[in-house]
């Protein structure tokens, strides 16, 4: 109940984004030019200056700190991949802001990359989110369910006091799960489900068959639903809508937290907010469009115009500025079968677990031709000397019927089209 504006360390950074994503619509195009670049400049000179990775890029590509001046100029920088950051030594594309910690991403691809987060987002980050959420009627003060990859969720249902919310257990049996959280909720109104749309789905259909007490419930109270980190299947969010008779709200976002956008009128067109990190679309090969972004506020490992490898479809786009996308190819709902017969989000699994094994392998998928067993696919990097996985912690498996095993490939599997996804189907 206490409003983020007041919490400690947040509350400056958070009370001045929420007014800069008012201000910022209301700005004349030439003001949104200068907006980004006073936000941009100060990333891009601390790496250039602190930074050896983009000291020796800028360099190399003939570019002076005094030469970028304006907005236009930023365009003069060259664009890096996830591949050029895995290419170096972690060190060498890092700062040592105080605080930081150590974070990794698979994003759509499945190509894990390591880096490190600093402190100060936390307040853009919050800013953001509750702006945007705010258009469902939410507030901090309202008690969500949401639904993550985490495997340390006590007795099916925990409540995090941090952020106001009761976490469900993705991997137990739904039945069991939903017969604690009845008891909750007969108690304390649970106003918002957050999380994986297609592990938000599961619940839905677990409370449609199985639970009509917890669903009748709900449908008093729910509000809405936010989902994230997948790409919102359509049959998934409409289902959503019709068993608890709520809208959804999907928003775009990363680990690395370069782009933010939220569907600010319709479904599946994302409004970029360029308060969050600079947004750009990109045409990398003809007639595709690409999503680059900066962020502002990482002076740990900074991401300057970093391709986050998601082909989009512009919808508005204004002297330069990108205000509303579509995902072309992005992340899927999908997932694996258990012993009992229980799917199992891979998002969540996946990217909402610590795992070691990324620190050993530049790309990780999973095939499964049998519930209750999988086979990790993992294609090593140079660091990988043939460790034994049965000895090795090296990737989180707890509180999951499913026995896992793992399989060294010499390339990633790619779909049809080229594309690498995180389930593959067949394996030679």
């Amino acid at each position: 109940y206490i409003p983020f504006k007041y919490r400690p360390g947040i509350g400056k950074s958070y009370s001045v984004q929420l007014k800069s994503i008012i201000e910022f619509e209301k700005l004349q195009i030439s003001e949104k030019k200068e907006f980004i670049f006073q936000k941009f400049y100060p990333i891009f000179q601390h790496a250039f200056e602190n930074i050896s990775f983009y000291r020796r890029l800028y360099t190399n590509a003939g570019i002076k700190l005094n030469q970028i001046n304006s907005f236009e100029d930023i365009s003069k920088l060259p664009i890096i991949s996830k591949n050029d950051l895995r290419e170096v030594l972690l060190e060498e594309r890092s700062f040592p802001v105080k605080g930081r910690t150590l974070v990794n991403t698979g994003g759509s691809s499945g190509k894990p990359l390591a880096f490190y987060m600093d402190p100060n987002r936390f307040g853009n980050e919050w800013a953001h989110i509750h702006y945007m959420w705010s258009k469902l009627g939410y507030s901090p003060s309202k008690l969500k369910l949401n639904f993550d990859g985490r495997s340390t969720v006590k007795n099916k249902i925990q409540y995090d006091f941090v952020r106001h919310s009761l976490r469900y257990d993705i991997y137990a049996d739904p039945k069991s799960v939903n017969a604690v959280l009845l008891k909750i909720a007969r108690k304390h109104k649970i106003f918002y489900l957050h999380g994986y749309p297609s592990a938000i789905y599961n619940f839905a259909i677990s409370c449609q068959g199985e639970s009509p007490e917890l669903l009748e419930i709900l449908r008093e109270t729910l509000r809405g639903a936010f989902l994230v980190s997948e790409f919102p299947n359509p049959k998934f969010r409409n289902k959503i809508s019709e068993i608890f008779g709520i809208p959804t709200q999907s928003f775009y976002g990363h680990t690395e937290t370069c782009v933010m956008a939220y569907e600010k009128q319709a479904a599946f067109n994302f409004y970029a907010f360029q308060t969050y990190g600079f947004a750009e679309a990109i045409e990398l090969t003809p007639g595709k469009s690409t999503l680059i972004g900066t962020n502002y506020y990482n002076f740990a490992s900074p991401l300057i115009r970093y391709d986050t490898e998601d082909g989009i479809n512009v919808l508005e786009k204004q002297e330069g500025i990108l205000e509303e996308f579509e995902i072309k190819e992005g992340r899927n709902g999908e997932y694996i079968i258990d012993r009992s017969g229980n799917k199992v989000p891979l998002t969540g699994l996946i990217f909402g677990r610590h795992h070691k094994i990324f620190e050993f392998a530049k790309h990780v998928q999973v095939y499964q031709d049998e519930p209750g067993l999988a086979v990790i696919l993992f294609v090593p990097n140079k660091d990988f000397k043939d460790h034994d996985f049965k000895d090795l912690d090296l990737f989180d498996s707890s509180n999951i019927a499913i026995t896992f095993s793992f399989k060294q490939i010499d390339n990633p599997v790619l779909t049809q089209s080229g594309k690498i996804n995180l389930l593959v189907q067949n394996v030679i």
